[in-house]
């Protein structure tokens, strides 16, 4: 439990401890204007609540956290504090507190990545892009990588396939809105079309993984037998408006796992998965007021 509390407390202050920040080190202000992003942070987009929570807080109290940042030729990267940075840019603040490490340009870069793929919130896709990242630019074997964020090797190699996938099968796989599963089965068939094809109809059907399986070896009759052994309906669902979809992306950044909206004429539920009782409970914690 201790280390998921640790894994839990985020980028920033794992980082501070992987390079060793101390806590009498110097802390000056730098303009926003001479702060550049880190182009490795393998987190391409920000909850929006998250990040509207954090935009009032430093409203109202300012930044308690100095953001950490390196010397770059022109100015200065961030290795860790994103998300106050592009917080303090919307506010339209000209200058944060910060401290300035010396650390080694590609070494600090994989630490970011390292210790962002650690956290639970980063969704399949943001965690394809890291892998690839750490494999491409930093030369690391799948055993290296899988070493590294404490996962088996095979788990590395299947989480980086994905992104061999369509942009539009990366997309349900970004949202949660189709599993895993679901796309090693997609990798299989080869072509981009019938992969794009199948994954409609795995969200169309709410086809399980093992009726996709069977579709993709071509037995796709026994998947409607498994079907209509279940009691379910082979009719057609009503594909998921964009704005389902986008609520679904949203609630799933907020928690962090995956949530399923099903809607008809202004009624339905709402679904929110979880793996384990650390996972419950974090999730929990964040919808509490």
């Amino acid at each position: 439990m201790a280390n998921k509390e640790k894994l839990g407390r985020g980028l920033e202050s794992l980082l501070g401890e992987a390079i060793g920040i101390e806590s009498g080190e110097k802390i000056i202000r730098l303009k926003l204007t001479e702060i550049y992003p880190n182009e490795a942070q393998p987190r391409k987009q920000f909850a929006e609540p998250q990040m509207e929570a954090l935009t009032n807080s430093i409203q109202e109290h300012g930044i308690l956290q100095p953001i950490i940042v390196r010397p770059i030729s022109k100015g200065y990267k961030i290795i860790a504090g994103e998300r106050r940075w592009r917080a303090s840019k919307q506010l339209g603040i000209r200058d944060i507190p910060a401290i300035i490490k010396n650390a080694d340009s590609l070494k600090t870069i994989e630490l970011a990545l390292v210790e962002n793929i650690q956290r639970e919130d980063l969704n399949p896709m943001e965690k394809a892009a890291a892998f690839s990242e750490l494999k491409i630019n930093f030369s690391l074997t799948q055993e290296q990588i899988a070493t590294k964020v404490g996962q088996d090797r095979s788990t590395v190699a299947n989480t980086i396939r994905l992104l061999d996938l369509p942009k539009e099968v990366q997309d349900y796989v970004s949202r949660g809105t189709i599993s895993m599963g679901h796309a090693r089965s997609l990798l299989s068939l080869k072509d981009s079309i019938k992969q794009k094809a199948l994954s409609e109809k795995i969200v169309r059907d709410g086809l399980s993984v093992r009726e996709v399986e069977l579709i993709v070896s071509g037995k796709e009759e026994l998947a409607d037998s498994i079907k209509e052994a279940k009691g379910m309906q082979i009719t057609p669902k009503l594909i998921k408006s964009p704005q389902i979809l986008d609520m679904e992306d949203r609630l799933r950044r907020a928690v962090g796992t995956k949530v399923s909206i099903m809607e008809k004429n202004g009624k339905g539920k709402i679904t929110i998965e979880f793996s384990n009782n650390d996972q419950f409970e974090n999730i929990i914690g964040k919808l509490k007021p």
